[in-house]
């Protein structure tokens, strides 16, 4: 722990030298940094690596091993940043990154939509939760403009225990319609909907290849409105859910 403690303050040294005029900075935008010095593999949860080493810290009453350590607190939560070394404590709060109307809404409807309230069912159908948007190394979407890196694909739900997939597809998925067809072109040429396609298809061919099972839930099995949302009845939607997974012999 020594050894990793100085490689941080040795990062954050430079960072420091390199950028003078810099007062305060996130513990979590200097992740880049501390990757490429091997302190991490790599970032998860936006600098959870580097947070959990500070509340370590903390709660070890050792923080002064990383003198250039600034935490504000805000109810429970704790804000981590750096500050050059022997600079004066700040003393107003540092100006949080604020999240944007717009993402708020897309936040709120995502929590609210039928994939959710589908995947929320899966759960208490299967009694355990599901690790939502899991992305696989080996499920890859297309090659990005540079000719060489690519995004690997999220999952709906993946059940670790049962080495199980759950996909939940929308109306959209089963029909291409005008927007689809003219919404403009990928970067590998095709429509979003050809695109949406060829990578539900890639799921179907590379989850099982690589031993996991893939069970997909189309909208139509269950009571929808004419625009194809489901009209919500828990009750009798858990059991068209555990009826199809009893059949793909999952337990429930």
């Amino acid at each position: 722990m020594i050894k990793e403690i100085d490689t941080i303050n040795s990062v954050i040294e430079a960072y420091f030298i390199k950028n003078t005029t810099t007062e305060i900075i996130p513990a979590k935008a200097l992740m880049p940094e501390f990757i490429a010095a091997g302190i991490f593999r790599k970032d998860v949860k936006n600098g959870k690596p580097i947070r959990d080493i500070l509340r370590g810290l903390k709660e070890r009453e050792q923080l002064h091993l990383i003198p250039y350590v600034h935490a504000e607190q805000k109810g429970i939560d704790t804000y981590w940043y750096f500050i050059p070394k022997d600079a004066p404590k700040p003393t107003t709060l540092y100006k949080q990154d604020t999240v944007s109307t717009a993402k708020q809404e897309a936040e709120q409807a995502r929590l609210q939509s039928d994939e959710t309230y589908v995947i929320d069912l899966c759960d208490t159908a299967l009694k355990q939760k599901a690790d939502r948007q899991k992305r696989f190394p080996f499920l890859l979407g297309d090659v990005h403009k540079d000719g060489i890196t690519r995004t690997p694909l999220p999952v709906d739900a993946y059940y670790q225990s049962l080495n199980l997939v759950i996909e939940y597809k929308e109306a959209q998925y089963g029909q291409l319609n005008d927007f689809n067809k003219t919404n403009g072109k990928t970067v590998s040429g095709v429509s979003r909907g050809e695109q949406r396609k060829i990578y539900d298809q890639r799921r179907a061919e590379k989850l099982p290849l690589n031993g996991i099972k893939l069970i997909e839930l189309p909208f139509d099995i269950f009571n929808c409105d004419s625009a194809h949302r489901i009209i919500r009845n828990p009750e009798q939607d858990i059991k068209v859910i555990e009826d199809i997974l009893k059949k793909e012999h999952i337990e429930c």
